[in-house]
């Protein structure tokens, strides 16, 4: 399972390709991601969409990669160059990494369902768009 897992993000995060989603993910998963919940296929084809919309020269890697059971742990960082719009902020031309934990439930050799926690306000600090608090 962690060899399913590690191809996944590899293709989809590492070299951009949106087909890793249709091939990885059961028609029927389930995901949660920070701020998206619903149709596994199409909200984490939404999310690789708008962040490669974002982000240029994106590499990516794997801290940690756990399995137990039907459950698969994945930590990563990926880091990109920011040139388009992400969300609400206009491109900075800044480098950002961004750091995130997924947890996969995989049945069959399919992913049928996906936690997947990110750091959002060390992204926003990164791309400097945070009032200084202190």
């Amino acid at each position: 399972m962690k060899g399913l897992i590690a191809a996944y993000h590899r293709r989809l995060w590492g070299s951009g390709d949106l087909t890793a989603i249709d091939e990885a993910f059961a028609a029927d998963a389930v995901v949660h991601l920070t701020g998206f919940d619903g149709s596994a296929v199409q909200t984490v084809r939404d999310d690789a969409s708008r962040y490669f919309g974002a982000f240029t020269a994106v590499s990516t890697s794997v801290s940690s990669l756990l399995a137990d059971g039907d459950r698969v742990v994945l930590q990563w960082s990926t880091t990109g160059t920011h040139v388009g719009p992400y969300g609400k902020v206009a491109a900075t031309g800044r480098v950002v990494t961004m750091h995130g934990i997924d947890i996969f439930r995989v049945d069959d050799r399919r992913i049928v369902e996906l936690w997947s926690m990110w750091d959002g306000l060390d992204v926003y600090d990164q791309l400097g768009v945070l009032p200084e608090l202190w």
